[in-house]
């Protein structure tokens, strides 16, 4: 027998008599989370390389004037912002517990919802946007743009010509109107269509904000500055215009906020070098960070108002400027820049939580750089600007801001009234709300304007918020670093810490990481009270706070992270 006949046998008797092994079981079915998980993380990354497209468009237009098709981008992405998609986020973000997770699919819920109602909207968008380009009104035989008016409302010397200028727009302005009350009827169609209750509903997670509290706050704003109010109003009316507050209209308002004193100072070619100047005391060098572009070319045909564009963030941040001169420039300049150190410090990772997002965070920050044009030591220091100059200037600045927030005060009261009143007539309703806010009576030209005064779901909310919390930093950072906080190394640590976190803290978590209780109006309203010389107290304490419990990420760091290592090169 051959030797190996009986291990040959042995096998072959095992193959036919030997119990055959179990087929492997099947992979196991994923979970409706994990597979709405994989789902989700692909619309992201399609929605992320999209805006990253249509940004580095936006940027060729607005620096070089290059004509650009955005509606170009969407082709081949229709599906993309669905309403199907969008219940698939919102489904994922009902069954997901961790806060960070919640509140990431929820700022790409709200992204995927803004874009879808931007698609559906189009056809009115476009035909409002050419209609306000192309409106004119006839002033002394010869056709004026509807764009212009602002302008030329702050250029004309006479109140008479002034009061003619804005009568004769009105029928442009009416036209204009009924465009813009067909959109909003469409869009409190697709609103329901996408699932939520109401307007308002959307409104509130769009802005992530109480608007019922935001409500107490605004009515308290009115009622705790009218006084002071009209104080102000009635010194800036004699000084510039030579007129008792009870005597000018809503038509004197862009003349009587000029900012004339300190035009001078602020020359064209030092806009940039000021930049500089304040942010080497915080030890940020702009043009040391490669992820971080400037672009000031003087082209011919670029727009002339400053703007930041996060391509990517933070690996690709650019900051456009087309120098020129006056305070204006200056203020949106520093605006800008805010955005920009925001974007370009920011270490979070997640697409969500780095770009997207309510935008009041982020409004904070432009406002805390804005507002140190109403800073006096600022101002002496990198402007040269002193004495009753100075005076002067911070009185109508600071007057400004009051009529400001007053006016986002009122705007926030008449959208939710509208929306919360069945069969409330729109132009009574505005006229008794903003009447109380502007403290002058209503014309029939004033309150031709009801419709176009009008927002997209309550977008004083960010501003409102912005403007109270960055006041608040500021108090923080004079009472931590000194009065003049931008000269502080440490203070460029500490911000840098709170830009750190990108989007991923709410404005409400913001003011915790920072000391504060939650968003306050106090800080700001006592510094104009000081400055405009009047008191302005709250008779209560009533602070934002979110529709729900806040979710708890981890808090800002008092220190900056190191610098990123792999931030590409953007072109400097």
């Amino acid at each position: 027998m051959h030797p190996r006949l009986p291990f040959l046998l042995a096998v072959a008797f095992c193959i036919s008599a030997c119990p055959k092994a179990p087929p492997p079981a099947p992979p196991p079915v994923p979970t409706e989370t994990q597979r709405l998980t994989t789902e989700v993380k692909d619309l992201a990354a399609q929605a992320q390389a999209l805006l990253e497209t249509q940004n580095r468009l936006v940027w060729e237009l607005w620096t070089e004037g290059k004509p650009v098709n955005i509606a170009a981008t969407y082709q081949g992405k229709e599906a993309l912002f669905s309403v199907e998609n969008i219940r698939k986020i919102d489904r994922l973000r009902q069954l997901t517990e961790d806060p960070r997770e919640v509140r990431a699919y929820t700022a790409l819920q709200s992204h995927f919802a803004g874009e879808y109602l931007a698609r559906e909207l189009a056809e009115y968008n476009d035909a409002i946007a050419n209609l306000e380009a192309s409106l004119t009104f006839p002033v002394d035989g010869r056709e004026v743009r509807y764009r212009d008016l602002e302008r030329l409302l702050a250029n004309e010397k006479s109140a008479v010509k002034r009061r003619a200028l804005y009568a004769a727009a009105v029928p442009a302005i009416e036209r204009l109107s009924q465009s813009l009350r067909r959109r909003e009827e469409r869009t409190e169609v697709l609103v329901k269509e996408l699932g939520y209750a109401s307007y308002e509903a959307f409104g509130a997670e769009l802005r992530q904000a109480d608007l019922s509290r935001l409500s107490v706050l605004a009515e308290e704003i009115l009622k705790a500055t009218q006084e002071p109010y009209r104080t102000v109003m009635e010194r800036l009316s004699q000084r510039e215009l030579a007129l008792p507050f009870a005597s000018i209209t809503r038509a004197d308002i862009p003349r009587l906020f000029r900012s004339r004193e300190v035009e001078d100072a602020f020359p064209k070619e030092g806009s940039m070098l000021r930049v500089h100047g304040t942010l080497q005391g915080m030890g940020i060098d702009l043009t040391e960070m490669p992820n971080i572009y400037l672009d000031a070319r003087e082209l011919p045909r670029k727009n002339p108002r400053p703007l930041t564009l996060p391509i990517e963030v933070p690996g690709d941040v650019r900051l456009s400027e087309k120098p020129a001169g006056g305070v204006l420039h200056q203020a949106r300049l520093l605006h800008e820049v805010g955005h920009a150190l925001h974007y370009g410090f920011t270490r979070e990772q997640r697409f969500e939580l780095a770009r997207l997002g309510n935008p009041t965070v982020g409004e904070v920050y432009a406002a805390l750089f804005e507002d140190l044009l109403e800073d006096p030591v600022w101002l002496e220091e990198h402007a040269g600007v002193s004495g009753d100059q100075r005076a002067q200037y911070l009185a109508a600045s600071s007057a400004h801001k009051l009529f400001l927030i007053r006016r986002a005060a009122g705007r926030l009261l008449y959208q939710l009234g509208l929306h919360r009143q069945e069969g409330v007539e729109a132009k009574e309703l505005y006229k008794a709300i903003m009447e109380r806010t502007d403290a002058m009576p209503l014309k029939p030209e004033d309150e031709a304007r009801y419709q176009v005064d009008q927002e997209d779901f309550f977008q004083s909310a960010d501003n409102f918020r912005a403007w109270f919390l960055a006041g608040q930093l500021q108090g923080q950072l004079k009472a931590r670093f000194g009065p003049a906080w931008w000269r502080s190394a440490e203070a460029g640590t500490f911000l840098k810490g709170l830009w750190a976190s990108g989007n991923a803290l709410s404005a409400r978590e913001v003011a915790q990481a920072i000391g504060e209780q939650g968003i306050e109006p106090d800080v700001l309203l006592l510094r104009l009270g000081t400055t405009l010389q009047v008191p302005i107290t709250l008779d209560t304490k009533t602070s934002d706070a979110p529709p729900a419990p806040a979710p708890a990420p981890a808090p800002a760091p008092t220190t900056a992270p190191p610098e990123p290592s792999s931030a590409p090169d953007a072109g400097k």
